[in-house]
């Protein structure tokens, strides 16, 4: 009988581990195109209203929240806008940033599911500037002004490039907390191979005793 040791158990921990938080990684921030965030785009200057435009469902969609914060420390999130109908493609919702201090800020999109998981992302790098004596947005997204479509081909152009360095970001930044999610997974692997370890010897231990023969142990 083959025997398990400490060190091929910690090798199949180590090696579970690995694939569950590569994979949590890859899922959060690359295979869930359905939470995703158009307008505005990273490092746009804004002011005034601005429109969020995004994809918000899923197939177990229960609502969504648009929220921004102030950079660097993007710690105080507020809930500016939401809805429980899926948007695809869309308009999410409109932001006010008159109030606002000018600065950097983010946006963030949350799509909450019924099954209790939640799909996220953030656009970064967003200057608010309505100051009089701030400088010109690039482009500045109006409720009363919409996008013609002859300027959305360049911003789409822009967007998918900008897309990809902020796909490369963000996935960087969520491997700490997939980290955390598969070793979670790898203890409660690891909890359940030492209970069967343990039973199988409570039963062989047991069984000599019961049937009044001698059992191999497999040592």
């Amino acid at each position: 009988m083959q025997r398990i040791t400490l060190k091929s158990i910690t090798g199949l921990v180590l090696a579970l581990l690995a694939a569950l938080t590569l994979a949590s990684a890859v899922h959060a921030q690359i295979g869930d195109p359905n939470t995703r965030l158009t307008l505005p785009v990273r490092g746009q200057t804004i002011r005034g209203t601005v429109v969020i435009q995004g994809t918000a469902k899923s197939n177990n969609f229960a609502r969504y929240e648009i929220a921004y914060a102030q950079e660097p420390d993007a710690t105080n999130w507020i809930v500016f806008g939401g809805a429980i109908q899926a948007v695809d493609n869309g308009q999410l919702g409109v932001w006010n940033t008159r109030p606002l201090a000018d600065g950097s800020y983010v946006v963030r999109l949350q799509v909450f599911n019924t099954d209790g998981s939640v799909g996220e992302t953030s656009v970064h790098s967003l200057t608010l500037a309505n100051g009089s004596n701030a400088p010109q947005p690039d482009a500045v997204i109006s409720a009363t002004q919409p996008l013609s479509t002859s300027s959305q081909v360049p911003v789409a152009e822009v967007q998918s490039a900008r897309d990809t360095l902020q796909v490369v970001g963000d996935t960087l930044g969520a491997l700490p907390g997939a980290f955390v999610r598969g070793g979670r997974y790898a203890l409660m692997a690891l909890a359940g191979l030492g209970a069967y370890t343990l039973l199988k010897r409570l039963v062989l231990f047991a069984l000599p005793r019961v049937f009044k023969r001698r059992v191999d142990y497999g040592r």
